[in-house]
């Protein structure tokens, strides 16, 4: 997705990124040859990207944003979404759905910890209604599509929206890229 995202950019867009596991490769594919394309932080809390990408567009109103969430930061910060709609700031928001939190499984394999040893990851996976991004986009009153292929994320992103949008785009979840996952 990640390569998507960046050939499906608007070339004076800014992104603003909040997905930990897509946004490592993301920062490899992205053009940042202008000054204030990129907003990303290390470390910290999460949720702060849906609202970071609405003052970024309030503060730039001239450039589209383009925010990259994970779906387990987007869910600290899903009342945000009502204010983008409330206030018509049209802000892209691409939330990568794996229906987990991976990098804390990742983490976790890492130190060969007993969550990796039992496979199990007891309150790491984002169950229902969580997985349903375009619902609660409606919800809050967002535009939503769900993406099916990195051509659609490309093609929707390339289109841009003069109105807030939600584009869900499933991902690969931390068992599907494990060893014998």
């Amino acid at each position: 997705p990640g390569h998507a995202v960046a050939d499906g950019l608007p070339a004076d867009a800014i992104v603003v990124e909040e997905a930990i596991t897509v946004g490592m490769r993301l920062r490899t594919v992205l053009r940042q040859d202008r000054p204030g394309s990129y907003a990303h932080t290390v470390g910290g809390g999460l949720g702060w990207g849906i609202g970071a990408a609405i003052g970024t567009r309030l503060g730039a109103p001239d450039r589209p944003v383009v925010a990259v969430l994970g779906d387990g930061c987007a869910m600290f910060g899903l009342q945000g979404l009502w204010t983008a709609a409330r206030y018509a700031v049209p802000v892209t928001f691409v939330v990568m759905n794996n229906g987990e939190y991976r990098t804390l499984k990742d983490t976790l394999d890492e130190r060969k910890s007993r969550s990796t040893a039992l496979g199990s990851y007891v309150g790491l996976d984002l169950a229902p209604p969580a997985l349903d991004w375009s619902g609660a986009a409606r919800l809050f009153g967002v535009d939503a599509v769900r993406v099916g292929s990195a051509a659609e994320l490309r093609d929707t992103l390339a289109a841009g929206s003069d109105r807030p949008l939600l584009i869900d785009v499933p991902v690969a979840g931390h068992c599907a890229t494990r060893p014998g996952g």
